[in-house]
């Protein structure tokens, strides 16, 4: 199984550090993994991409830059589908205008995101 594009060997490539310099911060035996997760060959486990994280200085969402704004898309047509669902007459209700507003402040934060 393939993972999405991710941009994990950039990071380690700007930084000077070597794929075995990564499997010693994460205690693994050699790095052979970190090669596979730099390929896409495997999936990052949540250690790895925190590890990064910190280590670079850089959002998790960063490494996976075109996977993110996809999903970013998606979630807004989806919150806005499920706005409209929300106000048809019959369902509008204390509740549901929360629901509605909580969904409006998400869009407008990830349609002024960068």
């Amino acid at each position: 199984m393939s993972s999405p594009p991710n941009y994990l060997r950039v990071y380690r490539k700007r930084s000077g550090l070597i794929q075995e310099d990564i499997a010693y911060l994460l205690n693994l035996p050699d790095y052979s993994n970190i090669s596979r997760y730099e390929k896409g060959q495997r999936s990052p486990n949540t250690e790895l991409l925190l590890t990064y994280h910190h280590l670079f200085d850089v959002p998790v969402e960063s490494f996976y830059e075109q996977e993110s704004e996809i999903v970013k898309v998606n979630l807004i047509q989806k919150a806005k589908d499920l706005i409209t669902e929300l106000k048809k007459d019959n369902q509008i209700t204390l509740k549901n205008t929360l629901r509605i507003k909580f969904l409006e402040q998400v869009i407008t934060r990830l349609t002024n995101k960068k």
